[in-house]
């Protein structure tokens, strides 16, 4: 039977539910790790051969967000099989695969299969609106079953290495972007930003305080129930504008296999 664990950083939970299908596809005990959560990137994972990683994360600029660096390198495997998820805002995915092929190569795993996937945009609702949606999350479950077909075809040690499309080198990360979210008057302190919030920058007891930090995830503008949250620094704007105009129409995923 399959030992699998399901890894993913989703602050606005477009990854999670495409790693979630995935790996339940695959079939087999599995073991959840939520990334999202601070502590959770403050460990180091090992893995063996008898292990299956399904990883998945959101695409920062065509690239592996800054904030889940260290935590890929802190990742062994010894042989380990692994999935790649990366879910981006139907703009580009770039090189984000092949810069997280790169890395679990260097530390022990075999990357067997990957799948660039859209969500809905951090910036933006008008973008990838409500994706991953049905298709998606379809086309997610035919991957881990053709996934698990080749896991029961070949042992793991004869799978050799997937190509992905991407560059190497990789394209420039993204600059600084010291912006954080504002907070309207309809804000009731319910303190539910700062508990989804992944780097801790608002303050529990007053929802209006946002320390320096912000990754511009999303995860409480998304998330508020009030509709309290959003982001008006002028680059962002400039930006979700451009997404707006240009990157509308809808993308398909991706597989690699």
């Amino acid at each position: 039977m399959n030992r699998i664990t399901a890894m993913y950083f989703s602050p606005t939970n477009t990854s999670k539910t495409i790693t979630g299908a995935i790996a339940r596809a695959i079939g087999g005990e599995t073991k959840i790790i939520d990334l999202t959560r601070p502590e959770a990137r403050e460990q180091a994972y090992h893995f063996d051969e008898n292990d299956i990683l399904v990883l998945g994360y959101p695409v920062y600029g065509g690239r592996i967000p800054a904030i889940l660096q260290k935590v890929f390198q802190n990742m062994k495997g010894e042989g380990t099989p692994a999935v790649l998820a990366a879910v981006y805002g139907n703009r580009a995915y770039e090189d984000a695969l092949v810069e997280a092929q790169d890395i679990l190569a260097e530390n022990g795993f075999t990357v067997i299969a990957a799948g660039a996937f859209i969500g809905e945009h951090s910036y933006t609702e008008k973008v990838g609106t409500s994706r991953p949606d049905a298709e998606d999350r379809k086309i997610a479950t035919d991957f881990g079953q053709r996934i698990a077909e080749k896991l029961a075809a070949m042992a793991a040690e004869q799978m050799p290495a997937i190509t992905i499309k991407g560059d190497r080198p990789y394209k420039d990360a993204m600059g600084a972007m010291p912006f954080k979210p504002a907070t309207t008057d309809a804000c009731t302190n319910c303190g539910k930003c700062a508990q989804w919030c992944p780097v801790g920058v608002i303050d529990p007891q007053n929802a209006k305080k946002v320390a320096d930090g912000c990754i511009l995830c999303a995860a409480c503008v998304k998330g508020c129930p009030e509709h309290a949250k959003y982001i008006d620094a002028e680059p962002i704007l400039k930006i979700k504008a451009m997404l707006e105009s240009k990157c509308v129409d809808r993308k398909s995923p991706e597989l690699f296999l």
